[in-house]
């Protein structure tokens, strides 16, 4: 009687040790498998993001600051084409030239630039022109018909600084990311005209876009004012000039 009763309580014994251990092998709770899911699916992104900021939250505010250009002494040379609007009422002027810039700092830059201008009558001009031909060939002893007086640009070269307050970079059709520099210029020189030459000045703004670490393309408005001369006079000529300029950064 007593053997069976030792018996019995040793299998008691048994079995409440063995408790905890089915216990602990339990499955895991649907919420904690539930987050496995998610961190599977689209939540895991939520999950990866803050586990990034969390180890370097400075990236946001920093991203934008790092240029992936480096334009600390650095010199660049840009050919352009620029278009003119106003001026001489009877010319139109387009202009092939090269741009040399010398870049300080990011944002200070220091360049000259030459210009060649290729001129043609405007509508108004060609009409006037003809007009005094015609008037010519019919009584060429005492022609009644007005000529236009034109005083048209040959050639330009001017000093120039720049300066970038804003940087940025944009989505450039989902394909990269292109870098940018907003700047305002001012430039002074001479202007070779066919009466002469004469002093001019020069002030503007514009974008450029740098495509690679070497390549760069601006796109720039300016206004220039110079005085040219007539026979009524000197007259003070306002132009605005569009340009686009392609750089290479040495």
């Amino acid at each position: 009687m007593n053997k069976s009763l030792l018996l019995t309580l040793s299998l008691l014994s048994s079995l409440a040790l063995a408790a905890p251990e089915t216990q602990s092998a339990a499955p895991a709770p649907a919420a904690a498998i539930a987050s496995e899911d998610d961190f599977d699916g689209l939540g895991g992104n939520k999950i990866l993001l803050e586990k990034a900021q969390a180890l370097n939250p400075e990236v946001e505010t920093t991203v934008v600051q790092s240029r992936t250009v480096s334009l600390r002494n650095r010199f660049e040379i840009a050919p352009e084409f620029a278009g003119t609007f106003g001026g001489d009422t009877y010319v139109r002027t387009q202009n092939l030239g090269l741009n040399v810039y010398y870049h300080l700092t990011p944002r200070w830059a220091f360049g000259a630039k030459y210009k060649s201008s290729y001129n043609r009558l405007t509508p108004e001009g060609e009409a006037m022109t003809e007009r005094a031909y015609q008037e010519y060939l019919k009584d060429p002893n005492n022609p009644s018909a007005v000529i236009p007086e034109i005083n048209y640009p040959k050639s330009e070269a001017l000093a120039l600084v720049n300066w970038s307050p804003i940087y940025g970079k944009i989505n450039w059709l989902d394909s990269s990311v292109v870098q940018f520099d907003a700047y305002v210029m001012l430039g002074a020189g001479q202007v070779q005209l066919s009466s002469g030459s004469t002093s001019t000045y020069t002030g503007g703004g514009g974008v450029g876009l740098w495509f690679t670490p070497r390549f760069s393309t601006r796109l720039e408005m300016a206004y220039q004012r110079y005085e040219a001369s007539y026979f009524n006079g000197p007259i003070n000529l306002d132009l605005a000039l569009a340009s686009v300029q392609m750089g290479w950064l040495l």
